[in-house]
């Protein structure tokens, strides 16, 4: 591995080859006839026509449009929806919609295991996925339980049984493979919502319309006019790009500002350690694009890619 921090990986085999449970996620199963509409009126996403095992990424958002949490779903079957959700997130989303569920014929539970990554070539085929997941939005099932491709040769694994699956780091410490896990998300654009984030940003400043995880046409749901009006009327503001540090263990949300004048032009969604330095997502006005900017009260800077990312998938697994 290069130690150019936006050197992007083609696949997961260069960083990490194994699979583990990812402790900052978290796995929520809502149950009921009611559950594909419920998250329809609820997230920027559309639940409207949905079939066992596809995959459906999106947002839950306040009434200011302020994206609370992100998730992807996967539906087993009309009335059984598992969401994956950021691990520190999970109490506060699952409290929030709690209000709105009492109006619904369905029912929130968190599981007892999180969801683990699969990562590389190798590790794909332990799990008898030996043809390419053409298709991001479907699951694949396999005897551990569900497997979604999200692109850089990894996936998610719903597991069905956690204590059946186990643990193999490939000579690893839990901690390489999460720092690689990260870094990948990273370099794919998929922004994640935390708790030192949750209620910031606007769909758009994170790429999510880009990506195809707002729907525009399925009508109203929490949040929808603020957003709606930007997407027909307005320009966003702000988009995501890919960023890079020269240092380490820096943390989401913190805010950048132009080096001339100090005035505020982003911040940091997420960020992982890679190669000699961090790889970064960042939310930036389109005057910062191709810029080094400062760290507000760090001496630090961050070099901004000069053209906006959206979530993409290479979701080749073979």
């Amino acid at each position: 591995m290069t130690d150019n921090p936006l050197a992007a990986v083609n696949t997961a085999d260069e960083l990490v080859n194994g699979w583990a449970p990812l402790a900052q996620e978290a796995l929520l199963r809502l149950e009921g006839q009611d559950a594909c509409k419920f998250l329809q009126g609820q997230t920027t996403a559309d639940f409207g026509q949905v079939n066992a095992l596809d995959v459906i990424p999106g947002a839950f958002c306040d009434v200011k449009g302020r994206v609370i949490a992100d998730f992807r779903a996967l539906i087993v079957d009309p009335e059984t929806v598992i969401l994956c959700v950021m691990e520190s997130l999970a109490d506060l989303l699952s409290g929030h919609l709690t209000k709105y569920l009492m109006f619904s014929k369905a029912e929130l539970n968190r599981t007892p295991e999180p969801p683990w990554g699969v990562a590389g070539s190798e590790a794909h085929h332990h799990f008898d996925v030996d043809q390419k997941l053409t298709e991001g939005n479907r699951a694949a099932a396999v005897a551990a339980g569900w497997l979604i491709p999200l692109g850089h040769q990894t996936s998610l694994l719903i597991p069905e049984d956690a204590k059946q699956v186990g643990i193999n780091l490939n000579n690893k410490s839990i901690d390489e493979f999460e720092s690689a896990w990260r870094a990948l998300a990273c370099l794919r654009g998929e922004a994640r919502i935390t708790s030192s984030t949750t209620g910031k940003y606007l769909p758009q400043d994170l790429s999510y319309d880009l990506a195809g995880w707002v729907s525009f046409d399925k009508g109203c749901y929490t949040g929808q006019e603020i957003i709606a009006r930007l997407h027909w009327r307005g320009t966003p503001k702000r988009r995501l790009y890919l960023g890079s540090a020269a240092v380490k263990q820096l943390s989401d949300g913190l805010k950048l500002v132009n080096q001339t004048d100090a005035r505020a032009v982003g911040s940091i969604v997420n960020t992982a350690n890679y190669g000699s330095g961090s790889v970064i997502l960042v939310e930036a006005a389109e005057g910062a694009a191709g810029q080094d900017v400062n760290i507000d009260e760090m001496n630090q800077t961050v070099r901004i890619n000069d053209v906006p990312i959206a979530y993409f998938s290479d979701v080749e697994t073979s």
